[in-house]
């Protein structure tokens, strides 16, 4: 019998409260927080100097706030995730949607793999108070200029979810036999 191990991918959002796939992923009683510094997909949006002191800074605050948990990783998400699969007990894996269209094609690919491999995957609404496929025109085509979009669209949808806080009673796991230090991921600024 598997135990119950979650995988959770923190991409965009490097935070605990207010992270609904964070939360999901809680359930399912042992979660391996893991973020991918993925250097090949991004291409010319790639991290920049001042964004990388960022990124550094905010994954080790981010880790302490984790207990030293997190897994950290170097390289395409879609070979990181599916070696996780094959050592590690997975049940499940989530994470928070992007929307720019390379991440989009990029998580359909991992959704497929987990699929194919009968481990639960579910991405969740993280960043946004509506999602554009659920506001749209009578004729159900969607808004194309955003004040009809607003009056019509958003203020007469359903209210967005409330903000949620962290997962309490989390137990936090860290992959000791391939996680990065986070120093490896050469985010800082040469001097």
């Amino acid at each position: 019998m598997k135990p119950n191990l979650s995988i959770y991918w923190f991409r965009q959002d490097l935070r605990l409260a207010d992270n609904p796939a964070l939360l999901a992923a809680s359930k399912h009683g042992k979660t391996l927080p893991i973020f991918i510094h993925d250097i090949e997909n991004p291409r010319e949006l790639a991290v920049g100097e001042a964004s990388g002191w960022w990124l550094h800074y905010s994954l080790d605050s981010l880790n302490r706030s984790l207990g030293g948990k997190l897994s950290i990783y170097r390289g395409k998400p879609l070979q990181i995730i599916d070696s996780l699969v094959q050592r590690l007990p997975i049940e499940a894996v989530h994470w928070n949607r992007c929307y720019e269209p390379w991440r989009i094609a990029q998580d359909k690919k991992v959704k497929s793999l987990l699929k194919e491999k009968n481990i639960e995957v579910e991405s969740h609404n993280g960043s946004l108070l509506w999602e554009p496929w659920n506001i749209k025109k009578g004729d159900g085509t969607p808004y194309r200029v955003f004040t009809p979009f607003y009056r019509k669209g958003c203020l007469e949808a359903e209210a967005p979810r409330k903000p949620i806080g962290p997962p309490s009673n989390a137990t936090w796991v860290q992959d000791n036999e391939e996680t990065l230090p986070l120093e490896k991921l050469n985010l800082l600024p040469k001097i």
